[in-house]
């Protein structure tokens, strides 16, 4: 069965690709911060990556054999792009237990203003002027979500060592996008997942082995598996199989611009789900970050 990464998607495929991408992580965010106090963040981490490689597993165990050579050649970056991409996970669940979710939305939503050096240091992937624009529309616009539109309410952030967390981990997440268009296509796409996905998930490992001995453990309870599965399947086998395939078309400046809809999807998650109101400040917000999406996608330089 072909997979859905195994091929290059068309530019407006790869942008519905990046818009379920964000809608996928915060489904993920808000149910992580809903259960941080049931499950450990290292083995929560481990857990959901874990179960991720091998369901990828049972779908590229066939090629496995014949791609061992590439594999060998590439192994370094595999290992880096691994630890890249879950290292930041076990990060920032870990962050969301010193932070607030304002703090860990303001610095998520650096994520495409940070991009922008890595990627033109390494892929020379580099930003217009109405690009530039378009990302601090969209940074501008989760401020005025988050902070209900106050400025007293941003000047009156206070950041501790889980917002240094969060940063670390969205660092870790621009590397990863600058860097895995590296890996050779004759790889596959399915390839690459379970390779990134098994390595990410055992360098936790022993990080994941100390928290269990001296912190505590993830609880043996069919709520506890039901949640890693969750996450394994919609956050982390579903969420970078899209993010992947849309980063190889579109490049990591437009691709990251589209994670600014998180928090976006989150208010609607939280309005849908959990009961909460809808505001003017909402609507603004979610405003500037569409604009901002549109600048970057229709100002950007075209890819050769």
């Amino acid at each position: 069965m072909k997979l859905l990464a195994d091929f290059k998607p068309t530019p407006a495929i790869a942008y519905m690709f990046v818009t379920g991408t964000a809608f996928l992580f915060a489904t993920s965010t808000v149910v992580s911060r809903g259960v941080h106090e049931i499950i450990p963040p290292i083995g929560g981490t481990f857990w959901r990556w874990f179960l991720a490689a091998m369901i990828m597993l049972a779908f590229v165990w066939r090629e496995l054999p014949g791609k061992s050579a590439l594999i060998r050649k590439h192994w370094r970056l595999i290992v880096l792009l691994g630890i890249l991409q879950i290292g930041p996970s076990a990060v920032l669940f870990l962050g969301l237990n010193f932070t607030t979710a304002i703090n860990a939305t303001l610095i998520n939503a650096s994520q495409p203003a940070l991009t922008v050096l890595p990627a033109w240091l390494l892929t020379r992937d580099r930003i217009t002027a109405g690009q530039a624009i378009g990302i601090f529309a969209a940074l501008a616009g989760i401020i005025v979500m988050v902070s209900k539109g106050s400025l007293a309410a941003v000047l009156a952030l206070k950041f501790n060592v889980g917002d240094i967390l969060a940063l670390t981990a969205i660092l870790g997440w621009t590397l990863y996008a600058t860097l895995q268009h590296r890996l050779p296509s004759e790889l596959g796409a399915g390839v690459k997942l379970f390779v990134i996905f098994l390595t990410g998930s055992l360098s936790v490992l022993p990080f994941y082995l100390i928290e269990t001995a001296f912190f505590r453990s993830v609880p043996a309870s069919m709520s506890a598996l039901g949640i890693i599965a969750f996450l394994g399947i919609v956050g982390s086998l579903a969420g970078i199989a899209l993010w992947n395939a849309a980063l190889s078309t579109v490049g990591p400046n437009r691709a990251t611009i589209f994670l600014n809809l998180v928090p976006v999807f989150g208010v609607s998650l939280a309005i849908i789900f959990l009961g909460e109101q809808l505001f003017a400040h909402h609507l603004a917000g979610a405003g500037l970050v569409a604009l901002g999406v549109i600048l970057v996608v229709t100002r950007a330089r075209k890819r050769l």
